[in-house]
This record gives structure tokens, sequence and C-alpha cells, in this order.
């Protein structure tokens, strides 16, 4: 092994160990389905290798680390919810139907976890990365502005304008009032 690649490796190893457990964290939070948090992760972990010079020199490695787990994981939500989509168009199945009370549950809660999960594979990727960040990994606006790099201004304005459009894609699945169930 050359010393060149000996150094690449501890490089790579000190700045991934550390933070393994929040990249795992981030990237299931987003897929939650094992296949693609494989995929995703490894696509990650790929280009963190790849860019390894430009991140050991950036402000702060971690949050450029956890960016790139992100991107991976927005991407291959996107590629998910693209062959979703395409599926449902080609053929729809009844094996879906439970007339179980407990499995109907579990069904519409997977079923609108799922929309939530598309609404954000359609916005602007520094938008589901903002929003993701704020609400799935809990950062603040600085932190995201960091993960982001960008001022900390532009991250509530794409925290913002993310969760406006996910609350006008979504309105359908909040809860009425019962005034609402009247009328």
């Amino acid at each position: 092994m050359s010393e060149n690649n000996h150094q690449s490796i501890e490089l790579f190893d000190a700045l991934v160990k550390p933070i393994e457990g929040q990249m795992i964290a981030a990237v299931w939070r987003v897929l939650r389905h094992e296949h693609d948090f494989d995929d995703a992760f490894q696509r990650a972990l790929s280009n963190i290798w790849d860019h390894l010079d430009p991140i050991r020199e950036h402000q702060h490695p971690t949050a450029c680390i956890l960016r790139i787990c992100l991107n991976a994981a927005h991407d291959t939500l996107r590629k998910r919810c693209q062959r979703e989509r395409h599926e449902t168009e080609n053929t729809l199945s009844d094996e879906f139907i439970d007339t179980k009370r407990d499995g109907a549950e579990q069904l519409i809660g997977e079923e609108q976890e799922n929309e939530i999960l598309a609404a954000i594979a359609t916005l602007p990727s520094t938008q589901a990365e903002a929003v993701l960040l704020r609400f799935t990994e809990d950062l603040t606006y600085l932190e995201i502005s960091q993960v982001l790099e960008c001022s900390e201004a532009s991250a509530r304005q794409a925290v913002c304008r993310g969760r406006d459009k996910l609350t006008s894609l979504l309105l359908h699945l909040r809860p009425r009032t019962p005034i609402e169930r009247i009328s």
C-alpha cells in the first residue's frame, strides 16, 4: 500500500468514524427503507472518499460530510418516488387492502409517511435539505447554514419556503376539526 493511500485511509477514518452515527441517522431519517439506505450510504461514503482533500480543507468538515449524506439520501428518495409513481401508474394492486382496523391504520400511517417523503422529494434540493436538517436532525439555522454553505438568513428562507410548499402539498393530511367534519 502506498504512503499516499495509507494517509487517505487515515484521513477518511479520522473524518468519518467520529460522526458515523450521525451520518447513518441522517440518511435513515430521510429514507426509512433498508435497501435504499444501503445504496445511499454507500454512495455517500464513495463521494466522501472522492472528495477527501476538499472536505479536509473545508471550514466545517462535519457539516460538509452531513450534506453529502443528505444529498445521497435525497437523490435516492427522488429515484424511489419516481420508481413507485411509475409502478403505481402501471398496475393497481388489491393486496394493500386490509379489512382489519389495525392493519388499515398501519397502512394509512405508512401511506402518509410515503406521501410526506414524496412531497419532500419534489422540493428543490436546497429546500429539501434545509427542511430535513431542521425537522429531522433538529439543527439550528446557523448549523443549517454551515451545512448548506450559505448565510443564516438564506437557511431560514430555505426552511420557510420548503415548509410552506410542504404545507400546501400536504394540506389534505391535516386533521379536520369537529366543525369541519360536520360540514
